[in-house]
């Protein structure tokens, strides 16, 4: 009886985290940009380090922007790389100088470093913060202005999807925009626990706020410590497909799993407590996931009533799902749904129980530990 109430309340519990998640996403949302012009000059910052294979796809990504009558600013910062990307940012800029792109040495070792050193350099009315691996789509900064300028804010949120290309990758896509949904839902209930930096728009005069708010002891979380000093009406939300910007999903399972655990690792930076208690929500409701599914496995695979709450748990899943991702043209497969299902309270158990030790792991070729670049 009382093994029966915790699997209810479980089920329960997860319905209610569904609802919250559809309460504040928009599945419908669109923005409308075509006849929306931008008469301002727009800096891009970007942190650079070991992306010879990206960044020139990104470069030209940003150069094809639409709507901008004064055109892109970009200020491309190297965090000391050790492959041929400089060689080839150099080489484009001498075959494009018609681009206004600076290219930056860092003068610090990690991201954090990289961008403050570009960001302390912008002189532009607005900034816009996207990643060297990154595609961005023609009208994805004018979204994101229109959405500063028809909320009057400082800072816009936008999405970032993965490439969907093998059946892994969908199903990392697939994860990353399950993850996203959440993240929206925080941004528009006020609580940003989760953003990504990588499609990011400032004003000029908030820029000085997001370098205080660095925490550069750790490897990463640029996007996370600055948001989480903003209250809700100093930002707005622009989650529609306009305003995406692409880019790969992880090479491997195990690239997979270090980069959601250097994610995780940030926890420790949390002050407030809405931002530590609500990662420690999501973990026990995926850790007795975990648990279930173990009994269920180890008992024999069984019809039984773990089977009935691991259905119900995919169901839960699935219909939400296959609304709420349709703003971003994405429809994800039977079997994907359900590998999804059962394999993120797995994933999301381990990578929880990992980010408490520390567990030494390799990022752009430098060595982590504990979100501390080591070398």
């Amino acid at each position: 009886m009382v093994i029966t109430a915790i699997l209810l309340l479980l089920l329960v519990s997860y319905l209610i985290l569904f609802l919250f998640i559809n309460h504040y996403v928009n599945s419908g949302q669109t923005n409308y940009v075509k006849q929306f012009q931008v008469d301002e000059p727009i800096a891009v910052v970007i942190a650079m380090r070991n992306e010879e294979d990206q960044i020139l796809d990104c470069l030209k990504s940003l150069y094809k922007s639409s709507g901008l009558s004064q055109g892109l600013k970009v200020y491309l910062v190297d965090d000391q790389s050790t492959d041929a990307s400089v060689i080839r940012v150099s080489s484009f800029i001498k075959e494009n100088s018609h681009f206004n792109l600076e290219l930056l040495n860092s003068n610090g070792i990690g991201k954090k470093q990289a961008l403050i050193h570009a960001l302390g350099r912008v002189s532009e009315p607005w900034c816009f913060l996207t990643d060297a691996d990154c595609v961005v789509q023609p009208i994805t900064i004018q979204s994101l202005m229109q959405t500063a300028k028809g909320e009057d804010k400082e800072v816009v949120y936008g999405p970032v999807n993965y490439y969907k290309g093998s059946f892994i990758n969908s199903l990392m896509a697939y994860e990353n925009l399950n993850n996203q949904l959440v993240g929206e839902a925080l941004l528009e209930y006020g609580r940003p626990a989760m953003v990504n930096g990588a499609n990011t728009l400032l004003s000029k005069s908030i820029i000085e706020d997001y370098i205080k708010a660095q925490q550069v002891d750790y490897a990463s979380g640029d996007d996370v410590f600055f948001s989480q000093s903003l209250r809700k009406n100093e930002y707005a939300v622009s989650y529609n497909f306009e305003s995406v910007v692409f880019t790969k999903a992880p090479e491997s399972i195990v690239s997979f799993f270090y980069q959601r655990l250097r994610w995780a690792s940030k926890y420790s930076g949390y002050s407030k407590l809405f931002y530590r208690l609500f990662p420690v929500f999501i973990f026990m409701q995926n850790f007795l996931f975990l648990i279930i599914l173990s009994f269920w496995i180890f008992s024999g695979l069984r019809i039984d009533g773990i089977l009935i709450v691991l259905i119900l748990k995919w169901i839960i899943e699935w219909s939400f799902h296959s609304f709420m991702l349709k703003k971003y043209n994405f429809k994800a497969g039977f079997y994907q749904s359900i590998l999804l299902s059962l394999l993120q309270p797995i994933h999301i158990s381990l990578v929880g129980l990992f980010s408490l030790v520390n567990l030494s792991y390799k990022w752009k070729d430098r060595t982590v530990v504990n979100q501390s670049i080591v070398n």
